[in-house]
């Protein structure tokens, strides 16, 4: 009776290091495509959440060994990204550099069916 006691003890239990980073994406950049060839593990939409939500987010895939993360945002919520990546460098990682800053103009389906044009930002933040 011992044997199954035993056995239950030595399974072993996954860390929280051994999950996979979380990845945070609003419904409307759920069908963002990206060429390059790095997987969406690393890369925060940010959306209509609080800025600390986003922060966390960042951090903990830092936390998770993440090199890089990479935060993207359309339009009004450029100036929340941009937050989110000086409140993580200044107050919660500061051995984080800025990478790479990217901007663009995507041209999206409006609600009328037209074509909108929108700006966007990719900012990359490394350890």
């Amino acid at each position: 009776m011992d044997e199954p006691a035993n056995q239950q003890q030595q399974a072993p239990t996954p860390s929280p290091q051994q999950a996979p980073p979380v990845q945070h994406a609003p419904a409307h950049h759920a069908q963002h495509t990206d060429q390059s060839a790095r997987t969406d593990g690393n890369v925060v939409y940010i959306g209509k959440k609080s800025v600390m939500g986003y922060v966390l987010a960042v951090v903990t895939q830092f936390n998770g060994g993440a090199p890089e993360i990479h935060i993207k945002a359309r339009g009004k919520l450029i100036s929340r990204a941009v937050d989110v990546a000086e409140i993580v460098r200044h107050r919660f990682l500061p051995e984080v550099k800025l990478g790479k800053i990217a901007i663009k103009t995507e041209e999206m389906d409006s609600e009328d069916g037209t074509k909108t044009k929108v700006s966007a930002i990719e900012i990359t933040l490394e350890r």
